[in-house]
């Protein structure tokens, strides 16, 4: 019988006595028939590979949604599948909006003299028309809305101040009309500011504010435009609440003795390499930024379903909880946070993680990995800070301390690892692109390269 199986007359009947199974039978496949050859076998399964190995990176640094309360990852998934938010723009964006909305009014403290804020540095990466600023400004608009209330008041009190100050003394007097102050403007978001401006502004609100720049490159570039280098050195010392002190020629002197001012902004992939311009990946500069790059971004198909606005609704509610408590002042009427103290098991976990990283920093292999390991010591504690005060929000948390569950996230969030995995920088969700996209511009710029 011709057991080769590449005809109808090939089909295998059972007769008395006779073996069937496979390896008897020793099946011969006529593969030229069809033209196929070894090569094509060979070129399948480098594809099937190739499949596999991205299917198991894209796992791997996927951006960790499991890290936030049950309810910010509904809204997570909801702007995801309804207004086709990427979700690595998305969960980025809210801890940015997040750390706006806490400001000066806590701190986690890791121990006596070692504390951290809320403040970040955010890039959401991306090429054009891949949604990166929409989920920006979604993650915002509740910190606009507090602004666009905040500043209808102020509209208004100008107007009686205006008119107050046409008054006489005795006229004031006669309608019993108080000596007329003129007012402010306390508003939380900045776009489009002077340093001059910056000063002013969180003079008034020393709570906290955010720069919100729709493009970062051009951030970048007016670091120059009014005083050659101090700007840079002014945002390296404000990442770590080092005082404002500005003297001017004109006008009053300016000194916030606890800065507070986070910044978020997009830039294309294009670009990138702008940032290691101007020394900036020599001083330091470049370290305190997160780059949120995730891999294989494609833009997509409109969504033809809509949000519920309960979405909306539940994230604002989030935000407004944040923007409403209050701020403790000292004798000298400056912000003073409450601080929050990290549970002992929580604790115990941050520093087994520390030691990991610091073995990482030590045994990097450039300067450059070394300084991104190095400022993830100060991240994973404002992280965990952040994660907190929003479990707090959704009714997971009660405010007082820093738990497990929020250093697990910060840690997940500052390494891509679990709890009981060696740090990896290759699974951290926002360094690893950072590395992957920068490499040239550290060549140009003489840097030693990963």
């Amino acid at each position: 019988m011709d057991k080769t199986l590449n005809t109808p007359d090939n089909s295998l009947h059972k007769g008395q006595g006779e073996d069937t199974t496979l390896e008897a039978l020793k099946p011969v496949y006529d593969l030229k028939k069809y033209n196929i050859g070894v090569e094509d076998f060979k070129i399948e399964a480098d594809q099937r590979i190739k499949q596999g190995n991205e299917a198991k990176e894209k796992q791997i640094n996927r951006f960790p949604v499991e890290v936030f309360p049950l309810a910010v990852q509904q809204i997570i998934t909801s702007t995801n599948e309804n207004l086709s938010f990427p979700i690595d723009f998305i969960g980025a964006s809210m801890l940015y909006a997040v750390s706006v909305a806490i400001g000066n009014t806590y701190k986690a403290e890791v121990k006596k003299g070692f504390q951290e804020s809320a403040v970040l540095y955010l890039a959401i990466v991306a090429r054009a028309g891949t949604n990166k600023s929409h989920p920006l400004s979604f993650a915002l608009q509740p910190i606009i809305e507090q602004d666009k209330r905040t500043y209808h008041q102020y509209e208004q009190q100008r107007q009686e101040y205006e008119k107050a100050v046409t008054l006489s003394k005795k006229e004031r007097e006669n309608q019993a009309i108080d000596e007329p102050v003129k007012p402010i403007w306390q508003k939380f978001l900045l776009s489009d500011y002077t340093p001059e401006a910056l000063a002013e502004v969180h003079k008034f609100n020393k709570r906290g504010i955010g720069v919100y720049v729709d493009e970062l490159a051009g951030w970048f570039k007016n670091f120059n435009r009014y005083n050659k280098g101090s700007e840079m050195e002014f945002w390296i010392s404000n990442f770590n609440s080092k005082p404002i002190n500005i003297d001017r020629k004109t006008g009053e002197p300016v000194f916030i003795p606890l800065p507070f001012i986070s910044v978020a902004g997009t830039i294309q992939t294009g670009i990138l390499n702008e940032l290691a311009k101007d020394s900036r990946t020599q001083n330091g500069f470049i370290d305190r930024i997160l780059f949120v790059i995730p891999d294989n971004i494609q833009k997509e198909y409109w969504s033809e379903t809509e949000i519920n606005p309960v979405i909306i609704q539940d994230w604002a509610d989030i935000i407004t909880k944040l923007l409403n408590l209050p701020v403790q002042r000292d004798e000298t009427l400056n912000p003073e946070p409450e601080i929050l103290y990290f549970t002992p098991e929580a604790k115990k976990l941050l520093y087994k993680w520390q030691r990991e990283n610091t073995d990482q920093c030590n045994d990097a292999e450039s300067e450059t990995l070394a300084g991104i390991f190095s400022k993830l010591d100060m991240y994973v504690a404002r992280l965990a800070l952040i994660l907190e005060m929003m479990r707090w929000t959704c009714n997971e948390g009660n405010k007082e301390e820093v738990s497990t569950e929020a250093v697990k996230g910060a840690n997940i969030l500052g390494t891509g690892s679990q709890p009981n995995q060696h740090p990896d920088i290759n699974r951290n969700p926002f360094h690893l692109s950072r590395l992957r996209y920068l490499k040239p511009a550290f060549k140009t710029t003489n840097q030693t390269t990963l």
